[in-house]
C-alpha cells in the first residue's frame, strides 16, 4: 500500500470517528474544534483521492482528465487551507473586539 493510500484511508477513518464524536457532543467550543478537525480530515481524504487520479491521468497522458482532476485538486486544497485557518482561529477563541455582520 502506498503512502498516499495510507494517508487517504487514515483521514477517512478519522473523519468517521470525529463525526460520530460530533454527533454525541453537546454544543461547545470543544465541539467546534472537533468539527473543524473533521472537516480538515475530509479535505485530506479528497486530496488523496484526487492526487491519485491526477497521477493516473499524468501517467496515461490524458489532458482532459488531468485538467479536470487538477482543477478539483486545487479547489479541495483551497478548502483544506480555509478549514485549517478557521480551525486554528476557533482554538484561539473569540477576540474581545471581534464584531460580526449583525452587530
Amino acid at each position: 500500500m502506498s503512502g498516499l493510500a495510507v494517508v487517504g484511508w487514515s483521514a477517512a477513518a478519522l473523519l468517521v470517528v470525529l463525526w460520530l464524536a460530533v454527533c454525541f457532543m453537546a454544543p461547545s467550543p470543544r465541539r467546534e474544534t472537533v468539527e473543524w478537525l473533521a472537516a480538515s480530515s475530509l479535505y485530506v481524504t479528497l486530496l488523496a483521492v484526487f492526487t491519485n487520479l491526477v497521477q493516473k491521468a499524468w501517467g496515461d497522458d490524458s489532458e482532459l482528465r488531468l485538467i479536470a482532476f487538477g482543477f478539483l485538486w486545487v479547489v479541495f486544497a483551497g478548502g483544506l487551507a480555509v478549514t485549517l485557518v478557521s480551525g486554528l482561529r476557533s482554538l484561539r477563541g473569540p477576540a474581545k473586539s471581534e464584531v460580526d455582520a449583525t452587530h
